[in-house]
């Protein structure tokens, strides 16, 4: 979708998707506010400009997460949407008991079980439990909302925003989805905010004329902006790593070797 935005070769001008790079305080070099896990950036010759942010974070770190973002907010005049990924364990996690099912397991299997070893048939990892061959419940399910702020006209950012012109949230699991079509309408807006920023950039800093700007004025962003359906699966996937992590760890703390 990124690759869409018709941006000229003579402009000279880089549009990447950078993951976990650090924002430097503008102004205060020697200051890090942040290293988000995605941002994407306009690169000019002589500037760089933040289009946009995005978190993933699971429900306990939130608050240090909102935190954090309201500072990117505050000092980086550049970000025109903020997009958050918040998941949360049904259940919090806690390893098992020596008295456990999973601990008089243990007692007799000594030896490290690799992840296609030790995951079972009937694990469900985000929309069930993952509970393996070593009887325990490793994983609850996980529920997975999604945020998203534009920044107002007048050039401020509020995250008491919800479920309005500047702030949408959604849920994504579990089934059925909720406020999806509100989700998709905010992005698709802040997308044509991040267009208008680019082409307010290039008539500041670039040679061009009207008619190198028409193509970029007419595009318009695709209906859908994430393959939701592919990030879940991201999520799938690292939670069972995530879940048999748990267990080795707690396999190794209790005298089973590798």
């Amino acid at each position: 979708m990124i690759d869409s935005i018709p941006i000229k070769e003579e402009w000279d001008l880089l549009l990447p998707l950078l993951g976990s790079n650090a924002i430097k305080d503008p102004n205060d070099a020697q200051k890090i506010l942040g290293v988000p896990d995605s941002m994407l950036e306009l690169q000019g010759s002589n500037r760089d400009v933040i289009l946009w942010l995005m978190e993933v974070t699971v429900s306990q770190r939130f608050g240090d997460i909102m935190r954090k973002i309201k500072e990117y907010m505050e000092k980086c005049e550049g970000p025109v949407m903020m997009i958050v990924i918040i998941i949360r364990e049904a259940r919090a996690y806690s390893s098992p008991e020596v008295t456990s099912s999973a601990g008089i397991w243990a007692k007799t299997h000594k030896t490290l079980l690799n992840l296609e070893e030790w995951q079972h048939d009937d694990d469900r990892p985000v929309d069930g439990l993952v509970q393996s061959v070593v009887p325990h419940r490793w994983m609850d399910r996980l529920d997975i909302t999604v945020k998203v702020w534009l920044r107002h006209p007048d050039g401020h950012f509020s995250f008491d925003d919800a479920n309005n012109l500047y702030g949408r949230s959604a849920q994504l699991t579990p089934e059925p989805r909720t406020g999806m079509a509100g989700l998709e309408a905010i992005l698709k807006r802040g997308m044509v905010a991040i267009r208008d920023s680019i082409i307010d950039f290039v008539e500041k800093e670039c040679e061009h004329s009207q008619e190198d700007l028409r193509a970029l004025r007419e595009w318009m962003p695709p209906t859908r902006i994430f393959n939701w359906d592919e990030i879940v699966d991201r999520v799938r996937k690292a939670s069972l790593r995530d879940a048999h992590e748990r267990y080795k760890v707690w396999h190794t703390a209790n005298g089973g070797h590798r």
